[in-house]
C-alpha cells in the first residue's frame, strides 16, 4: 500500500465539523453547491478568473527578461542542440568546430551567492530561531525549534532552500509555499504473542512479523513555486503578497488519475466535469515549456491545469456562505473552467500560505531585478572580449594572400603538398616572386583584451560582492594561513550579509511563523517526537531547558509547544567556524591546565572532551578509565605484600 498524504491546513478537505460555525448554516458543503453549469458556479468562477487573468497579464511582462536571464546563467547552451552537434561529430568523425564562447561568469557568481546563502541559513542547528519575551514560554520556544528542525530534516528543506535562493538571484523573486501533511502508510513491525504448546498449553512467547498502518509523518511541508507559475495580487509588492494581497494563485499540471484519487479521498469534486483543455487563446494557460519556447508539448497533453490559491472573499456576497465578514478561502480551478475545491482556509496564521523574497528590492516597485540582470552587461562584454580576440588570432593564422592567378599554379596554392611547393608559370620565370604572391599583414588589435577581461571581471565582482576567497580560489601572493583566508572571506562577505537580512525579513521569518503556528494548530495528540542522542541534543538545543529522559532523548507533546513566540531576523553572519573555535579553546585549555586557581574552578577533563568534539573526535568516552575498577599496576595492597611498596614515611632498608 502506498503512503497516503492528508492535508489538514485547508489545502485539502477538512471534516465539516471543523469548519467555523458561520459556514455551517448551509446544508451543503460549498464545493457541492458549485455544480457545473449553475449560475452560482458561473458567478464564483467569474469572480476568481477576473483576478487570475489580471495577474497573468501583469506577470507576462516579466517573462522575456526571466527567459534571457536563464540563458545567461546556462551560458546560452541549449542542451538538445548541443547533444545533436556531438552526435553529428561522432558520426562523421570530424573534430568539433571552433565555436563562440560564452564566459560562464554569471553562473559562477550566482552559484557562489547561492552557496553562501545556503551556508548562512542551513549551517546551524536548529535552522530556525524562535524567541519569546515571556519567561514561562522559554521552554516551549526551545521545543518548537526542535520540532521545526525535525520537520526540516524529514522533508529535506535544504533542497527547497537551494532552489529558492537560486530563483532569488536569477529572477529577483523567490517563492516558497507551506502546507501541513499527515502521511500514513503500511509498515512491517515485530510483535510478541503467546505461543501455543502441546495440547493447547501455553508454550511461552514468540515474535511474529505483521504489517500495520501507521502515521509516518505529521508536520510542515515546504515547496518552492516556479515564478513562471506564480500569480499573486500585483497591486502590492511581491514580498508583501502573503500579508497585504487580496489573492494569490499558483499553478500545477496534474494527471487526471491523481485528481480522481483525491476526489475519492474527499479533497476535491467535479473531476469528470472538467473541460478537456484550458482556453487556447490565453497565453497565460501555457505550460512552462511553452513560455520558454520549449518543444516538450506532448508531456502535458494528458495533464490538467490546476490553478490553486487563496483569496479574501465575503461568502454571503458570493452565495457560498452566511458570513458578511471577509474570510480567507482556498479555491482550485481546473483548466480554467471548473472549480474543484472551495473551502475556508482555517490556518491560524491568517496569511496566504506563501513566503516571498526580493533580495534586490528598490522602493515599492513590482518585479525588481535579480543579480543576473545587473551582471548582464558585464557578462556580454566579457564574452565579446574573448571571442573578438579569438577571431583576430584565427585571422592571423589563416594566411591571407594576394595572388596573381596568371603567374601561379592555383591548384598548388589551394592544395599544398607536404613539401609546400608552389609552382610558378613560365611568364613568372626570372621575376620577383613577391610580385605574384604577397601575404597581407594582420595586426593583433586585441592584445589588451585579456587585460581588459580582468578589469571588467573585477567590476562585476564589485557589483555582486563576490571575491576569489568566496569562490574558493586562492588569491595570488604566496601561501596564506587558515586565519588569513578566513578573515579575508569574512570581510568579503560583509555586503552579502545585508542581502541575507533582506531575504530573512522578507521570507524566512514568515516561513518560520507559518510553520510554527501550523505545528501548534495541527499537531495531533497521539503523535509524539522523540529525538535521541545526547550529542545531537547539545548541538540543537540548550539541554538545561529541555527535560531529557534516561535514554538521552525527549518526547514532545503538542501542549508543550504552546506560546506566543516571535521570530528574529537573521543577522546575516556565517555560523560559528569550528576551526576558529578549536583554536580559541586550545588557548583556554592551556591556560586552565597551567593555572592551579583556574583548575580549582573549571573541570579540565570536561573542557578536554569539548575540545575533542570540536576537533571531530567521535566516541571519546569509550577511552575513559572506570575509577571503580582496579587498573593494572594499581593494586597497592598486593604490591606491598610482595615487597614492592612501602607505607608513606617508612624509610627504605
Amino acid at each position: 500500500m502506498n503512503d497516503v498524504t492528508k492535508d489538514t491546513t485547508g489545502l485539502g478537505t477538512e471534516p465539516q465539523d471543523s469548519w467555523p460555525d458561520k459556514v455551517k448554516l448551509t446544508d451543503k458543503r460549498p464545493i457541492e453547491m458549485l455544480a457545473p453549469n449553475t449560475k452560482l458556479h458561473t458567478d464564483v468562477l467569474s469572480f476568481l478568473m477576473k483576478r487570475l487573468n489580471k495577474s497573468e497579464r501583469k506577470m507576462r511582462e516579466f517573462y522575456p527578461r526571466w527567459q534571457i536571464n536563464e540563458k545567461r546563467v546556462q551560458a546560452y547552451i541549449d542542451l538538445p542542440k548541443y547533444e545533436k552537434m556531438l552526435k553529428e561529430s561522432n558520426e562523421s568523425g570530424a573534430p568539433a568546430k571552433v565555436v563562440s564562447i560564452t564566459v560562464p561568469y554569471t553562473f559562477a557568481t550566482v552559484s557562489t551567492i547561492v552557496t553562501y546563502m545556503a551556508h548562512i541559513f542551513t549551517g546551524r542547528r536548529p535552522m530556525f530561531q524562535i524567541s519569546t519575551y515571556k519567561k514561562e514560554t522559554v521552554q516551549g520556544a526551545r521545543m518548537m525549534e526542535l520540532v521545526m528542525q525535525y520537520n526540516a530534516d524529514h522533508t529535506r528543506l535544504v533542497k527547497q532552500y537551494l532552489q529558492f535562493f537560486n530563483d532569488c538571484e536569477i529572477y529577483g523573486l523567490g517563492i516558497m509555499r507551506t502546507k501541513w501533511e499527515t502521511k500514513k502508510g503500511m509498515r512491517t513491525v515485530w510483535k510478541s504473542q503467546p505461543k501455543q504448546g502441546f495440547l493447547g498449553m501455553f508454550g511461552g512467547n514468540e515474535t511474529v512479523r505483521s504489517r500495520e498502518e501507521r502515521t509516518i509523518y505529521s508536520g510542515n511541508a515546504v515547496e518552492t513555486v516556479d515564478p513562471f507559475l506564480f500569480f499573486p495580487d500585483t497591486d502590492v509588492p511581491f514580498h508583501e503578497t502573503n500579508r497585504k494581497g487580496e489573492f494569490c494563485f499558483w499553478r500545477e499540471f496534474l494527471g487526471k488519475h491523481k485528481l480522481m484519487l483525491e476526489e475519492q479521498a474527499g479533497k476535491v469534486k467535479w473531476i469528470k466535469e472538467i473541460p478537456a483543455s484550458a482556453p487556447a487563446q490565453d497565453s497565460g494557460s501555457q505550460t512552462r515549456d511553452d513560455l520558454r519556447g520549449g518543444t516538450n508539448h506532448d508531456a502535458t497533453k494528458s495533464k490538467l491545469q490546476i490553478d490553486q490559491g487563496t483569496c479574501w472573499i465575503i461568502p454571503r456576497e458570493l452565495g457560498i456562505g452566511e458570513s458578511e465578514v471577509p474570510e480567507l478561502w482556498l479555491f482550485a480551478i481546473a483548466n480554467k473552467g471548473q472549480i474543484i475545491q472551495a473551502e475556508p482556509f482555517t490556518a491560524d496564521h491568517g496569511m496566504h500560505p506563501v513566503s516571498v523574497a526580493e533580495p534586490h528590492v528598490m522602493g515599492y516597485g513590482l518585479g525588481n531585478y535579480g543579480m543576473t540582470d545587473y551582471l548582464s552587461p558585464m557578462q556580454d562584454t566579457l564574452s565579446w572580449l574573448i571571442n573578438s580576440h579569438m577571431d583576430n588570432v584565427k585571422s592571423a593564422m589563416n594566411n591571407l594572400l594576394v595572388v596573381d592567378p596568371s603567374m601561379v599554379e592555383m591548384q598548388d596554392l589551394k592544395n599544398p603538398g607536404p613539401g609546400g611547393l608552389i609552382r610558378l608559370k613560365k611568364a613568372m620565370m626570372g621575376r620577383d616572386v613577391r610580385s605574384a604572391i604577397n601575404q597581407l599583414q594582420v595586426h593583433d588589435v586585441t592584445t589588451n583584451h585579456v587585460k581588459d577581461f580582468e578589469v571588467f571581471m573585477r567590476m562585476g565582482d564589485t557589483l555582486s560582492a563576490i571575491s576569489d576567497n568566496l569562490r574558493g580560489v586562492q588569491a595570488a601572493g604566496g601561501r596564506k594561513t587558515a586565519t588569513e583566508v578566513r578573515q579575508s572571506g569574512e570581510a568579503a562577505a560583509s555586503r552579502l550579509a545585508k542581502q541575507a537580512k533582506v531575504i530573512s525579513s522578507h521570507a524566512i521569518v514568515d516561513l518560520a511563523e507559518q510553520m510554527s503556528i501550523n505545528i501548534q494548530q495541527y499537531l495531533e495528540d497521539e503523535f509524539y517526537i522523540s529525538i535521541v542522542g545526547e550529542q545531537g541534543m547539545e548541538q540543537s538545543i540548550h539541554s538545561k531547558d529541555i527535560p531529557i529522559d534516561a535514554q538521552g532523548g525527549v518526547n514532545i507533546a503538542p501542549e508543550m509547544l504552546a506560546g506566543d513566540f516571535y521570530y528574529p531576523v537573521h543577522d546575516g553572519t556565517l555560523p560559528i567556524d569550528k576551526v576558529a573555535m578549536l583554536d580559541v579553546w586550545k588557548e583556554v585549555f592551556m591556560m586552565i591546565a597551567s593555572d592551579p586557581e583556574l583548575r580549582s574552578q573549571f573541570s579540565v577533563p570536561k573542557i578536554f572532551e569539548h575540545l575533542a568534539e570540536l576537533g571531530g573526535a567521535k566516541n571519546i568516552e569509550q577511552f575513559k578509565l572506570d575509577l571503580n575498577v582496579a587498573q593494572p599496576g594499581t593494586d597497592l595492597q598486593g604490591q606491598a605484600q610482595a615487597g614492592n611498596a612501602l607505607p608513606i614515611g617508612v624509610p627504605q632498608q
